[in-house]
């Protein structure tokens, strides 16, 4: 299967993390490990929404 592409409008990381419902800083984090690819105001969210999914199961497990 070809890779998922999801895209977001958002002016800036704070609302991309609003839409992601995460930080600013977790946004800022996703965009270094490049998760998040910025295409002026529309983002690329695909990879990201995968890994705050991946990452609140696995945070599941641990409670």
């Amino acid at each position: 299967m070809g890779e998922q592409e999801d895209v977001v409008l958002a002016a800036d990381t704070g609302d991309l993390g609003n839409a992601l419902g995460c930080s600013e800083d977790q946004v800022l984090d996703m965009c270094e490990m490049g998760m998040v690819a910025s295409r002026g105001e529309l983002w690329d969210v695909a990879s990201a929404r995968s890994y705050l999914r991946d990452a609140a199961w696995a945070d599941g497990l641990w409670d």
